[in-house]
């Protein structure tokens, strides 16, 4: 069964993918505070769409999704992060922010960004965090394919 990210808060479940996912949105909107932008919003919900950070910064609102994932000592991982943004994933995004966009009523542009948090562990060490920002990642053409006719 597929529990989405809001309910499982919600309900309090508290999975180890969980608590990585949690860890790498705090560190996100962490470093983007740093880079100049204003948090509007986290985990936004709009007609079961989320959207991980809304952020702005001068014309700019910029959507976010964070993936973070956990590396051990020695082991690396079969793919990047931002690989598991999949157009899917880009179009319900797209109609969350499209929802935001239209309800507060701003006028800025829209952005689509993702953003990689790598959680390096160590036994008996405090956790590094290297936190990689995909500046328009995506946007509507990526995320809705043009279907070329036979």
């Amino acid at each position: 069964m597929n529990i989405g990210k809001s309910l499982m808060k919600i309900l309090g479940i508290n999975t180890e993918r969980r608590k990585t996912g949690d860890e790498g949105e705090k560190k996100a909107a962490e470093f983007l505070r740093k880079c100049g932008y204003k948090i509007l919003e986290k985990n936004y919900v709009a007609n079961g769409y989320e959207i991980d950070i809304i952020a702005s910064r001068g014309d700019t609102l910029v959507f976010c999704e964070v993936k973070a994932r956990t590396l051990r000592e020695g082991a690396a991982l079969p793919y990047r992060p931002c690989e598991a943004v999949t157009p899917q994933k880009q179009r319900k995004i797209l109609r969350a922010a499209t929802y935001y966009k239209g309800y507060s009523r701003s006028e800025k542009k829209m952005r689509f960004d993702v953003i990689e948090v790598y959680i390096k562990k160590a036994d008996g060490k405090e956790n590094e965090y290297e936190i990689k920002q995909l500046v328009g990642a995506f946007d509507k053409n990526t995320a809705y394919p043009v279907k070329f006719r036979k």
